[in-house]
């Protein structure tokens, strides 16, 4: 019982020299303190500032879109139609991709501003990627986006998220300019291979019965008919004309060179007008349509910004209180450490 007395008196006294070794090395634990302090002051003044400016954007109001209205003219294929949520989805992927990120170090004063001359463009492009976040708000009524640009320069880095969020507009009006394009191109295509053919249809149909008409006018030039010829079994002839050739080819020799002329000189001008052709008008009509149907890209606006990026006052990093508070913390806990240890190895000393 008194062995244990001893004890707990011995580590109470131990206890009260750990405390004053401590502070008998005051000066030194507060002259390492200050030192880290310093180092970690001199840290929190000499990294650049980081700034953030926010654009917020919401999907397009119906207006936004109305020209998407002339892509019906053109027969629009896609199954996918130009809503309000599809345009915005569009342009969220594009804001989201490589090639507009390419397209944004292409502007001037970008690539140089953000990286140094001789980084490559991937290296540029992994750079730009940790400087932007895009955030998604959910919302029962309507999503909305914020696009977040970090950069060392107040100024330049407001000016840089607008730029972004403008240039993948011109993007997507240029994407869409091209579709309708492809797709008047591809409808004018497919009215002119329907016109050519109902064409060529024609003109193979007249080509042929024109051939007929000649060689029944050359018979009945040699059988010198020129008046046409009555014949008891005219009626059973005209009926068989479609299936046998032959009985066609004298019915028509025996209409007699005079009448078989008149009709040459017919059919050969039906072949000219091109009027005739059943269903030529509506082609004509509808590519006519599509020639004076023209897309404006600028009048479509995939997004409503609903807050531009202005210059922010105050940067979002370093936090130079917290690093300075940090350093003190490490510099004290440092200095306790290296006496504690240093009067252990000194005592041991003693009593070896």
């Amino acid at each position: 019982m008194a062995k244990k007395k001893f004890e707990q008196m011995d580590d109470e006294i131990d206890l009260f020299g750990l405390v004053q070794s401590i502070w008998k090395e005051k000066v030194l634990i507060v002259a390492v303190t200050a030192i880290i302090t310093l180092i970690g002051l001199g840290y929190a003044l000499l990294i650049p500032p980081t700034f953030e400016a926010k654009v917020e954007i919401l999907p397009p109001s119906i207006s936004d879109i109305a020209e998407f209205n002339k892509f019906n003219s053109v027969g629009y294929s896609q199954t996918q139609t130009h809503t309000q949520a599809n345009v915005f989805k569009d342009f969220l992927s594009i804001l989201r991709s490589n090639q507009l990120r390419k397209n944004f170090l292409h502007e001037e004063s970008v690539m140089k501003s953000l990286t140094r001359n001789e980084t490559t463009m991937l290296q540029a492009i992994e750079v730009l990627d940790n400087m932007i976040q895009l955030k998604v708000h959910k919302s029962d009524v309507v999503d909305k986006v914020s696009l977040k640009l970090q950069y060392n320069d107040a100024e330049l880095v407001a000016k840089f998220a607008n730029q972004l969020v403008e240039l993948a507009i011109q993007q997507y009006r240029t994407n869409v300019a091209l579709e309708f394009d492809s797709q008047r191109d591809q409808k004018i295509k497919q009215l002119n291979d329907k016109k050519n053919s109902l064409l060529s249809t024609h003109e193979y149909r007249l080509d042929q019965e024109i051939t007929k008409l000649k060689q029944a006018y050359t018979i009945a030039q040699k059988l010198n008919i020129i008046e046409p010829r009555e014949s008891k079994d005219q009626t059973v002839k005209t009926e068989s004309r479609s299936s046998v050739i032959t009985e066609e080819m004298r019915y028509l020799y025996s209409q007699g060179t005079k009448s078989l002329n008149a009709e040459i000189e017919t059919v050969s001008h039906i072949k000219k007008d091109l009027h005739m052709v059943n269903g030529l008008i509506e082609i004509e009509q509808a590519l006519s349509l599509l020639d004076a149907t023209s897309f404006d890209a600028a009048k479509v606006t995939p997004i409503t910004i609903d807050l531009a990026a202005e210059t922010p006052q105050h940067r979002i990093k370093p936090n130079r209180t917290l690093i300075v508070l940090q350093s003190v913390f490490i510099g004290g806990f440092l200095a306790i450490l290296f006496v504690l240890i240093r009067n252990a190895v000194l005592n041991r000393k003693l009593h070896s």
